[in-house]
Formats: structure tokens, sequence, C-alpha cells
């Protein structure tokens, strides 16, 4: 900015500067991030069903590893909820990228962050995405996955049990 003194008045001068390389690295940055956000876009809305009693958390566990599929560790997200919010309500996760996704989730009663079992059998209730059955351990990653396109908006429903 310049100040600049006309006819005794003082008028102000904004110095315009192109300067290449500042302008193409600001269009180079705004595309990488346009082409970022296109990439990761997709969305999964969770509903959760037989929630029959409304204190503790559900914990929320995504993985898009078959490798890691339903361990604690190599989840892509996870998170938990408390009960009473989601009685009526949904979780939305955005941000995703297109690819195979499987969802595993256990009601937490009291709230003590950890899967309760008692000589390996469930002591608080579980699910997993496209309702995938439990027999003598939990499904595999292929029975509760899903393909996630990119832009897609998906709405999965899971069932406690």
């Amino acid at each position: 900015m310049e100040k600049l003194i006309i006819n005794g008045q003082k008028v102000l001068r904004l110095k315009i500067i192109t300067n290449t390389k500042v302008l193409s690295t600001s269009c180079l940055f705004l595309v990488s991030l346009f082409v970022s956000i296109q990439l990761k876009s997709a969305v999964i809305t969770i509903r959760i069903l037989n929630i029959d009693e409304k204190i503790g958390f559900i914990h929320f566990a995504i993985y898009d590893n078959p490798e890691f599929f339903p361990e604690n560790e190599g989840k892509k997200l996870g998170f938990k909820e408390e009960v009473k919010k989601l009685i009526n309500n949904e979780i939305i996760i955005r941000d995703l990228e297109e690819s195979y996704y499987a969802v595993a989730i256990y009601h937490d009663k009291n709230s003590n962050d950890e899967f309760d079992t008692f000589l390996s059998i469930p002591q608080e209730k579980f699910g997993f995405s496209n309702d995938a059955k439990v027999f003598l351990g939990p499904p595999s990653f292929d029975e509760s996955s899903f393909y996630l396109k990119k832009n897609q908006r998906l709405k999965i429903e899971i069932s406690l049990r």
C-alpha cells in the first residue's frame, strides 16, 4: 500500500503484485485440495437396532483391511458414543475413500471401555455390518464387508445381539 497526496488529499493506492510463482502455487494448492476432497467424499450412515438399555456406550470400529478385522489394533477409525444419544439417531461417518469396509460394534453397558467376555462368551451385546452371523467366533471380513464407492451415501443398520 502506498500513500499518495493528490490536490492536497491523502489517497491510498494498493500495489497489485502479480507474481507468477505465488499465483501458480496457490492454484496448485486449490486443485490438490479439491482432488483430496473428491477422493474422500463417501459417507456411511449407521443406525443401531435392538438397543434395550439406555446406559453406557456403543463402541464403533471401522475396518478397511481384512487382516485386522475385528481386532482392536488396525482399525481405520474407532470411537464411542453414548447410548442415550443413539436411541433415535444415527451416526454419520464422512470423508471416506472408495474401498471395502466392515463395521464392528458393541454395547459397553458398564462403560469400562472393554468388550467383556467370560470363558470367551460375550457378556455384552455386539453386532457387525451386513448383520453377519457369529458362529464360534466373529464373522470374517468378507461376510461383514461392503463396497463404498466414491461420492456414495450408504445407510446401514446393525442389530445388537
